[in-house]
Order: structure tokens, then C-alpha cells, then sequence
């Protein structure tokens, strides 16, 4: 799958790049075609199936039943499209904010066990994944509004990690804040699973360019656009390399 998935990644960006909504819905059924797809195989070959985490899923019990299609189809794409998108996003804000701090270069180069911290923290203040959707389970009250059970929520993670009240100026960029407080890969039971691939993906980035890279330099006259909501990061981010 992984060449069907590098060019419809490709369509994926250009089409929410253009804010082209027509293109965006039908690429999002392509994908779940993509996934319709694999179980069918997996339902035909029955006990060949092949031995990996789509087959798994099938066979897992939720509240003393299987999952269905539906169900299936919606976590397999949160577990990989959420990857695609919010890495590639995730590159874009790291190489922006290096190209606007030089002065971090060094203290990296010269302790690369900050470098999680880091990219933590700079995804702390310029979320590569804006917001989420989730059902309430039961009645609850947050600062005095209350939500019945039973309601779709958004919830702002991009406006949780800038809360002046926990993290003062949340353009400050500082390595030794409480990682308990980001909220980058959510929490409790909503923790990403995703977060150590994530992590050493991102360390991995940043370790060869601080060792490669002299420094990362804007383009005078030709700025930084931001991504179209929901995605984030940026559209274009033109950077000379040294």
C-alpha cells in the first residue's frame, strides 16, 4: 500500500491546499476504500489472513461484540491518516521556528538529549493538529457550561497548550517546562498511541539537520503561508539551506 498512499497523500494536500471540497470529500471515499478493501481480503483468505494489526482489529471484542465495518474503517483511518498529515505538518513548523531561532542551533548540537523536549515544545506552541471531535459520555460542567450527554464536541487542542494560565507567554519556547502539562499527543485514554513513532521520527529529523545544516534562512519578500484550517503547519515555506 505504501505507493497508492504516497500519491493519494500527494492529491490529499493539493485538494485542502486549493480548499477544493468537492475533491476533499471524494478523496477522503477513496480512502476508505483503501481500507474496505484490505478487510474483504482479509474475510476472504479467512484463516491465511494475513497475520497483522487490520486482522487483529477484525477480530477484537468491544463490549462483547466485533466492531463494525464502519467502526473499523473510522479507527484504521485516524490511525494512519493522522500520521500522514500531522508529521508532514509537523516538519514545517520545526524547520520555521529553527529558521527564527539560530541561536537554539548550538545548545542542540551540544545536548541532543534535548532535542524531544524541543520538538515537544515547539508543537506545544504551534499545534500540527488543531482540534479534535469527541461524544460526551455522561452530563458534565467545564467552567460553568454544561454539556449534556450525548453531545459532539470540538476540543481546541491548539488552544489547551497556549493557556496563559499554565504555560504564561505561550510564544516563549522553553525546554524545561512540565511535559505532563502538553497535551501535544492528548491524555488519559485518549493518549496517542502514535506518540514514540512520532517522537523518534521527529528526533531523527532534527539530529541530522543540526548536524548537517548550518542554519535554516527565511526568503526576504516571499513569507510563510499558513495551512487552511483543519489542517496546519504551513502550504509554503520557502527556506534557504546553509
Amino acid at each position: 500500500m505504501e505507493e497508492p498512499l504516497r500519491r493519494w497523500t500527494i492529491r490529499n494536500l493539493v485538494a485542502t491546499g486549493e480548499q477544493n471540497h468537492t475533491a476533499m470529500k471524494q478523496i477522503a471515499m477513496e480512502f476508505d476504500g483503501y481500507i474496505r478493501q484490505l478487510l474483504s481480503d482479509r474475510r476472504r483468505a479467512g484463516e491465511n489472513a494475513p497475520r497483522d494489526l487490520t486482522t487483529s482489529l477484525m477480530n477484537e471484542r468491544v463490549h462483547d461484540r466485533k466492531m463494525t465495518d464502519e467502526e473499523l474503517v473510522s479507527l484504521l483511518r485516524n490511525w494512519t491518516v493522522g500520521e500522514l498529515s500531522t508529521i508532514s505538518a509537523s516538519v514545517g513548523i520545526l524547520a520555521n521556528l529553527l529558521s527564527q531561532t539560530r541561536e537554539l542551533w548550538p545548545r542542540l548540537r551540544s545536548n541532543p538529549r534535548l532535542v524531544d523536549a524541543f520538538t515537544d515544545e515547539v508543537l506545544r506552541s504551534h499545534a500540527p493538529l488543531v482540534s479534535n471531535r469527541r461524544v460526551t459520555t455522561k452530563d458534565v460542567e467545564i467552567s460553568g457550561v454544561r454539556i449534556p450527554a450525548g453531545k459532539r464536541v470540538s476540543i481546541m487542542w491548539a488552544s489547551a497548550n497556549r493557556d496563559e494560565s499554565v504555560f504564561g507567554d505561550p510564544d516563549d519556547i522553553l525546554l524545561d517546562r512540565d511535559p505532563s502539562l502538553n497535551l501535544l499527543y492528548g491524555a488519559g485514554i485518549h493518549n496517542c498511541p502514535g506518540a514514540p513513532l512520532a517522537r523518534l521520527e521527529l528526533r531523527v529529523l532534527i539530529e541530522e539537520l543540526i548536524l548537517r545544516v548550518d542554519r535554516l534562512v527565511p526568503i526576504e519578500n516571499d513569507p510563510p503561508v499558513r495551512a487552511h484550517f483543519p489542517g496546519s503547519g504551513f502550504s509554503k515555506l520557502p527556506l534557504i539551506i546553509w
